[in-house]
């Protein structure tokens, strides 16, 4: 077994008195042992009237997202997210030029997205695709 793939993001153990390091430890310890993501990496989010917000980025190295970098904001699941927290998050994302993913099914085209890792009492950490914009139904046979 590759020692490699258990190291942690290096940055996050600086954020260790930041009031989202649980939540951002639990998404990325279960995205890289549990989900097998590879480049993990963090960004801080500066949000309209919040304190900075991380925001991991990574590759999936299975399953339908395969070699596709992929974007996790990290809640716990006793927190509000309301329509104003996503804009800001996506407008955070355009402002630092971070690579939007997209999805060809959305109204205009293509919306970009992002998945909440929401964060359980017990741990679990559950995944919620959001997108900036609406979307056509999925087919089952869609990926």
């Amino acid at each position: 077994m590759n020692k490699e793939t258990f190291k942690p993001i290096e940055e996050l153990h600086t954020l260790d008195t930041h009031p989202f390091f649980g939540a951002s430890k639990a998404v990325e310890t279960d995205l890289r042992l549990g989900q097998q993501w590879d480049e993990l990496k963090i960004h801080m989010l500066q949000m309209y009237s919040e304190k900075e917000r991380p925001l991991l980025s990574g590759i999936p190295k299975t399953g339908l997202l395969q070699k596709k970098l992929q974007y996790v904001f990290p809640i716990f699941l006793h927190e509000t997210i309301s329509i104003k927290t996503l804009s800001a998050i996506f407008d955070s994302m355009k402002t630092q030029n971070l690579l939007l993913v997209q999805d060809e099914r959305g109204l205009s085209g293509r919306e970009s997205y992002i998945y909440l890792g929401i964060v359980c009492s017990d741990s679990t950490v559950v995944y919620y695709k959001v997108t900036d914009g609406p979307m056509k139904p999925r087919q089952n046979d869609e990926n």
